[in-house]
């Protein structure tokens, strides 16, 4: 007539959901499963075993300085490292990331900062190393000119044997980001 309910913890396929309160600090490496919600400040790394679904919240008023690795990182507060996310990473606008992320897929919502490099590796943050794709320098510059480089990172120069010109690649012109954060 009555069946005993069991807990989150022991149903298969639960996902774990943890949670760093707002007056929290910890220090050191973070390590979690499932999904962590982070409220306060973090200073050290936040690692997940890539490929478990993982999800890290830092929601508005959490800061996180260290490295991140997890599945789809989601950003409302503040972060000063680098991102690996092996999904997706979002950056929404009271969200602030001054560090290279690597991803699958990334979303910067409008009015969020975004200070440094996004690779878009097709690997989705995996560790694997990828050569850096840096913006090239404006036409007339004296980057642009060859000097110090051999005219190698010009744009619309010919590019080595077995790199593709980045002009080639796409008829679209070249976006840029606006403003500094």
């Amino acid at each position: 007539m009555f069946k005993r309910k069991t807990s989150a913890q022991s149903t298969p396929g639960a996902k774990d959901i943890g949670l760093l309160g707002h007056d929290t600090r910890f220090e050191g490496t973070v390590r979690f499963t499932g999904t962590l919600r982070i409220d306060g400040t973090v200073v050290g790394n936040i690692v997940s075993q890539p490929g478990t679904g993982s999800v890290l919240v830092i929601n508005k008023h959490a800061s996180v300085s260290g490295d991140i690795v997890s599945d789809s990182v989601l950003i409302s507060g503040r972060v000063d490292g680098e991102v690996r996310a092996k999904e997706r990473v979002e950056i929404f606008r009271s969200g602030y990331l001054k560090g290279d992320v690597y991803t699958s897929d990334v979303m910067i919502e409008a009015g969020a900062a975004f200070e440094g490099y996004c690779h878009m590796d097709g690997e989705g943050g995996t560790g694997r190393a990828v050569p850096s794709r840096r913006p090239q320098p404006a036409a007339g510059s004296a980057a642009a000119e060859g000097a110090g480089d051999g005219g190698q990172n010009v744009p619309g120069a010919a590019a080595s044997e077995g790199e593709p010109n980045a002009q080639e690649e796409s008829d679209a012109p070249p976006r840029r980001a606006q403003g500094s954060h």
